[in-house]
């Protein structure tokens, strides 16, 4: 049972308690003591609350269960899903599989009272089957034939010894069962009693008991339905009690009879001849012989179809049910989601999980979820995948590159630097990769103006390390010269002491120096315009690109014709935009609601176009759309010493849902 279900179960349960308490109060306040009238509108209040949940309409809308905290779906080491509960304290934990499980729990405890109800009623059955097969056959004494040919009830009677009271019961082989002391009565009380079971045989009593008392079984837990239930069956000896008066002619005599039995033990599921707390009232309507007019008894049926009715609309309307089934949820319109809540789960994502779980998946099949899950918000989720990418093809460099590509386009700058040096670590001999480190070491410090100042000295050095490490291979590589000697110019400039910062300039200008060496040797027509050595708070110049690094890994800006464009910023102001074009928002994002920020680093040659971009931080299916938008803008040129140059800058194209 899970809580919609359980949520509905205890609504219906406040709609029959309405009803019932409406439906005392009106034969009180009406006084109707009519024993057919009352007994029909017992019935009658039963059966609707039984029809209750099939025939009132429910409430349209989804069903939200509140959960102290949701498990997420991840791939194992072994490629097998397993479910993952985000970080939290242990009490957190325990408190959120509890209210997670506690509709279950309370869904096996009803069960488990149904089945020793069930049980219950199946003995005593058996128990009333051989009480008939120890009993003796034989007719009351006293010659009440007449009673039998009276009644027509054509029931089987039997003695049985150690009986507490007449009991009857049988659907087609009907039979009473009478103690062995019923022939030391007198024969008025015999002739009572017996009339009183005959007329239980002859109306099919014991069937609807038994219907009666099932209905209890399966809803044990109901106080509404069990008390219910006993008026019924209480309004059913009623109507007996005055069909026997009627035939006895012998009121008093049958007071007496009930009095005889009322202290004796009861059969169940028999209905039983007298039961104490029943007696006073049935004993009050015998004696004094209520009789309700026929203009009455309508005007009082039609009361009682009204109360009836505007209670059960009004219950209905107080404590609805919930529509919570999968049609239903196919026809309601999904919610906004709140800030950082992921959405839904995707039937492609569920596709993939599949191939993994079942070892058929491709390495792209790893890639594509993450990137699916990182669309709809659910990081944790792609942290995960993620996570066993790294786990499962660690030694493929191929799959490093392309996990290092997936962490700087999502804009997880720490997993990008961890997966890039555990790709140095795999080829410790090729400069490339250590230098391909201290980019992005530069690249955060010098482009992330939130970084704390600690922060940012923290990368700065950590870049002069991996430069270190590149030229520890090859003392020679321009590239790593290069980065060198502006991380260590913006080490000096974070530096509150002069003689240090002396020293650090002093390294950088060597490292310059070196670097323009090795560039005029080679013919390289790279234009290198250097801050002036020292200068507070000035700019690193722009760095020339390092070769290539092997493919799929982010790298820096190319040149364009031939020279360095310039990274906007510091001094560089962003070139005013002249050509302004909206991006189109693809119709399949806007069905899956996937809306976010899409970050593009753009080049802009010297006519001021954009020559080209990349994604930087992505959103797979709204890059495309992103790219063609910012690919039509058009600026005004950038100026540099009068003549105009190519630049680079990051632009956001943000997607929003009205």
């Amino acid at each position: 049972m899970d809580l919609a279900a359980l949520t509905n179960l205890f609504r219906w349960s406040l709609q029959a308690a309405l009803l019932t308490l409406v439906g005392a109060a009106f034969l009180r306040v009406m006084r109707i003591d009519a024993p057919t009238l009352r007994h029909a509108f017992w019935r009658t209040l039963l059966l609707l609350c039984l029809a209750l949940p099939f025939v009132q309409p429910r409430l349209a809308v989804p069903f939200v269960a509140l959960t102290a905290m949701e498990d997420i779906a991840v791939p194992s080491a072994n490629g097998i899903f397993v479910s993952v509960t985000p970080p939290a304290s242990e009490v957190m934990r325990y408190l959120g599989t509890a209210i997670q499980r506690w509709p279950s729990w309370i869904g096996y405890a009803l069960a488990a009272g149904i089945a020793a109800r069930v049980l219950w009623l199946v003995i005593g059955i058996l128990r009333l089957r051989r009480l008939r097969q120890t009993g003796e056959p034989g007719a009351p004494a006293g010659g009440h034939d007449e009673i039998q040919a009276l009644i027509r009830a054509g029931a089987e009677i039997r003695y049985v010894s150690r009986l507490g009271q007449p009991v009857t019961f049988g659907v087609f082989r009907p039979v009473v069962l009478l103690p062995d002391s019923f022939p030391t009565l007198s024969p008025a009380v015999q002739r009572a009693v017996l009339a009183h079971e005959l007329w239980h045989v002859r109306r099919r009593d014991w069937a609807w008991v038994l219907i009666e008392e099932s209905v209890r079984a399966v809803l044990w837990f109901n106080p509404a339905i069990w008390w219910l239930i006993s008026q019924v069956q209480s309004s059913r000896e009623e109507v007996v009690d005055e069909l026997t008066v009627q035939v006895t002619n012998a009121r008093k005599t049958y007071l007496e009879a009930l009095l005889t039995f009322a202290d004796q033990p009861t059969l169940f599921p028999a209905a039983p001849f007298a039961r104490r707390r029943h007696l006073f009232h049935r004993m009050l309507l015998i004696s004094r012989e209520a009789v309700m007019s026929s203009r009455r008894i309508v005007i009082s049926s039609v009361a009682a179809l009204a109360v009836v009715f505007v209670t059960g609309w009004y219950g209905v309307s107080a404590f609805p049910l919930m529509a919570t089934g999968s049609s239903q949820a196919t026809q309601t319109p999904p919610r906004d989601r709140r800030p950082g809540e992921a959405g839904p789960e995707t039937a492609r994502e569920r596709e993939l999980k599949t191939a993994i779980a079942g070892n058929t998946a491709q390495k792209s099949t790893y890639f594509e979820l993450a990137s699916l899950q990182d669309a709809r918000g659910a990081r944790l989720e792609a942290e995960a995948t993620y996570e066993i990418i790294r786990r499962t093809f660690f030694n493929d460099i191929n799959v490093i590159q392309d996990l290092a590509k997936a962490y700087n386009q999502s804009g997880r700058f720490v997993e990008t630097i961890d997966t890039l040096e555990s790709l140095a670590a795999l080829d410790p001999n090729n400069p490339h990769r250590h230098q391909l480190v201290a980019v992005f070491y530069w690249e955060k410090a010098f482009k992330d103006k939130s970084l704390p100042p600690d922060q940012a000295m923290s990368y700065v050095k950590a870049g002069i390390a991996s430069t270190d490490k590149a030229l520890a291979v090859a003392p020679d590589f321009v590239e790593a010269l290069i980065y060198k000697n502006i991380l260590l110019r913006m080490q000096g400039n974070m530096t509150a002491d002069a003689a240090t910062k002396q020293a650090l300039v002093a390294e950088a200008d060597v490292l310059r120096n070196r670097a323009t060496e090795l560039q005029k040797a080679r013919g390289s027509s790279t234009n290198m315009e250097f801050a002036p050595a020292g200068t507070p708070g000035a700019a690193p110049p722009p760095p020339p690109p390092p070769p290539p690094p092997p493919d799929g890994v982010p790298q820096s800006v190319e040149p364009l014709d031939g020279v360095v464009p310039i990274r906007i910023g510091g001094e560089f102001k962003p070139p005013r935009k002249l050509r302004d074009v909206k991006p189109f928002y693809p119709q399949e994002a806007q069905d899956l609601r996937i809306q976010g920020v899409v970050i593009i680093e753009a080049v802009i040659d010297a006519a001021g176009t954009v020559a080209r971009g990349r994604v930087i931080k992505s959103i797979p299916k709204l890059d495309e759309a992103a790219l063609d938008a910012v690919k039509q803008w058009q600026f005004e040129p950038t100026l540099l010493n009068g003549a105009p140059v190519p630049v680079v800058m990051t632009v956001t194209i943000n997607f929003t849902l009205e």
